[in-house]
């Protein structure tokens, strides 16, 4: 079967191929896209990772088209998103009841031919995950909202928490309003005032005040308390040294992100990290979890996925889609590619 797919090589070179998906095979299901969002990976690899010729896109919701013989949680028809990956279940870490720690079960990165900015897609039956009442663009946000979980509940926020969240891309805002269910006394968002759309959806998702860093940095804020309990870091590794200083003693920060090259490297002041007895604990969202909540989430509007979805495109206008969003970030949150 052929099908058009997006392909990227950095730095922002993207074009559009026709190719042969293969066959579907016993345990593998054939998705036609219907949705794909935008993720911080995506434009990094358009920046700077992809260093030759790769299909892009992963936080995918679209229709199962057909099903291989020992597929059975799903039917031809059936709305599904896909997680990126997931765990082996025979592994030792799978065995001992750590399945979070397991990389090798099945994903469909580089399986075929297309990724998520495409028609169709083949994918392991074990990622495919079935949902009912929402539509394909907030059902694509199903996957970053996992990561946002994860976040969560790697830095174990708590009743009467105060939470700092450092980076309002769709990630970070969706971490926000988890902070807020999960009973956070006061939230701050911290953004460059030029992010008026991210702001205003910060304070709809439950923010008490909100930082400016090009005007007051982290370290000279007059935070209630001192410092904050819990640090939410979305934001580039460069800013953990300042989520340091945020922190009150005992503070526990969380980051998840991808940086190369010199960024990826930060120095603290040791003491610092030791006398206050702070936590850095990374939050590395493979294999993908929590899709069932993530759907239930955005279901019961706990998540407001239609405020996160501010722009919308057709699959010939990625490219296009993929510029606007570097050039202008003020006014956008999550852009999604849906197919008609």
């Amino acid at each position: 079967m052929k099908t058009k797919a997006w392909y990227v090589k950095a730095p922002f070179q993207f074009e559009l191929r026709e190719g042969e998906l293969g066959e579907v095979g016993e345990d593998e299901v054939l998705i036609r896209v219907k949705a794909c969002g935008i993720c911080g990976t995506d434009m990094t690899s358009a920046k700077t990772a992809a260093s030759d010729w790769e299909p892009i896109g992963h936080e995918i919701s679209g229709i199962v088209v057909q099903k291989g013989a020992r597929v059975r949680h799903v039917e031809v028809g059936s709305s599904v998103t896909l997680e990126t990956s997931t765990f082996c279940r025979t592994c030792d870490w799978c065995r001992d009841g750590r399945y979070d720690l397991c990389n090798k079960g099945p994903s469909f990165w580089g399986r075929s031919f297309s990724m998520g900015f495409g028609e169709y897609i083949v994918v392991p039956k074990e990622v495919v995950v079935p949902f009912e009442g929402l539509s394909f663009a907030v059902a694509s946000l199903v996957e970053p909202l996992g990561v946002a979980v994860d976040l969560t509940e790697t830095v174990d926020i708590r009743m009467g928490d105060d939470v700092l969240v450092l980076g309002l891309g769709p990630i970070g805002l969706m971490a926000l309003r988890l902070a807020k269910l999960r009973g956070a006394r006061k939230i701050y968002a911290a953004a460059r005032s030029h992010s008026i759309k991210r702001i205003e959806a910060a304070l709809a998702f439950g923010a008490d005040e909100i930082i400016y860093t090009d005007k007051t940095p982290l370290e000279s804020y007059p935070f209630d308390r001192g410092g904050v309990d819990r640090v939410l870091v979305t934001a580039p590794p460069s800013t953990i040294p300042s989520s340091f200083k945020a922190a009150r003693t005992g503070g526990v920060i969380g980051f998840i992100g991808i940086e190369y090259g010199a960024g990826a490297n930060i120095a603290f002041d040791a003491n610092e990290f030791h006398f206050k007895k702070l936590q850095l604990r990374a939050s590395h969202a493979t294999p993908a979890l929590f899709f069932p909540k993530s759907i239930e989430l955005l279901k019961s509007g706990a998540v407001d996925g239609e405020t996160l979805v501010t722009h919308t495109f057709g699959l010939e206008r990625f490219a296009e889609a993929m510029k606007e969003l570097q050039a202008d970030r003020g006014s956008a949150i999550k852009m999604v590619m849906v197919n008609d």
